[in-house]
């Protein structure tokens, strides 16, 4: 799924294409847009919003794009291979769902502007969604607001959730937790952006395994953990994607170091890390 570096290199490409853009129409097929609004009066709604609409800016919160419009908010989540992109000026990234073009046939909505540019959600799977909040804010979504602080604040962060992840916020919530560590990090009421992959990789970095209790981790080593985190994700972002400089034991057989990465389950989720390392 695409994580915080992720998504922020795709509000990147829009903000720079999209913004400014009038809305003459739109159309969708997917079945998971706009669940928030009624069957009944979807139709309506859906119009009401759209047509004579403007994209004023593009933002990020957490794994979700946010598109700030003069007649509310649109939000999406891209789940695993959903992204948006643009007719004739397709978005690619080094994330592993973005590297080939975009087809047709997995656009399932899309919007016009005045001089024929379309945006377009193209999700493959049909696991990702858009919705609108007419007259509403992102600040106002709870959707939104029960996500945890921003894992990093940058450019495209969206202006009502500038409250950074920093470390007392990290430390004063991981000291109280008897999760495990690697459970704790993944869920988002207590960071917005931090996913598997970069999870394993800063536990990694910073020599500790993924079962130990968070509550059970010394100052120092909530230090290095939560450095660790937050600078992975810069370099994610300042590289575009470059995993092969970045990425050391996900789903790899054996670290740098010659060390074996052993796979197991935690919270769930597949989980890579070395014992001759993290402790």
């Amino acid at each position: 799924m695409p994580e915080f570096a992720e998504v922020n290199i795709q509000v990147a490409f829009m903000r720079e294409r999209c913004v400014g853009w009038k809305i003459s129409g739109f159309g969708y097929n997917g079945r998971r847009h706009f669940k928030n609004l009624s069957d009944s009066k979807r139709t309506a709604q859906l119009k009401g919003f759209f047509e004579g609409n403007v994209l004023e800016d593009v933002t990020q919160r957490g794994k979700q794009v946010i598109i700030r419009t003069r007649h509310g908010v649109i939000t999406s989540h891209l789940m695993f291979k959903g992204r948006w992109t643009i007719e004739g000026d397709p978005f690619t990234s080094n994330y592993k769902a973005h590297k080939e073009l975009p087809k047709e046939k997995g656009n399932s909505f899309w919007v016009v502007s005045e001089e024929g540019q379309k945006l377009i959600f193209n999700d493959p799977e049909n696991m990702g969604h858009v919705s609108i909040f007419p007259n509403r804010s992102p600040g106002d979504l709870e959707a939104l607001t029960k996500l945890g602080p921003e894992v990093l604040i940058t450019d495209f962060t969206d202006p009502d959730f500038r409250d950074e992840w920093d470390l007392d916020y990290f430390a004063s919530k991981a000291s109280r937790s008897k999760k495990a560590i690697k459970a704790y990090l993944l869920e988002q009421k207590f960071q917005s952006g931090l996913g598997n992959m970069w999870v394993c990789e800063s536990l990694y970095m910073a020599g500790i395994a993924p079962k130990r209790p968070a509550k059970e981790l010394s100052p120092e080593e909530l230090e290095a953990l939560h450095k660790a985190a937050v600078g992975i994700v810069q370099r994610a972002i300042d590289t575009q994607l470059n995993y092969d400089e970045i990425v050391k034991i996900y789903r790899k057989e054996a670290d740098p170091d010659g060390h074996s990465v052993f796979k197991e389950k935690v919270a769930g989720r597949d989980t890579f890390w070395v014992p001759e390392k993290q402790s």
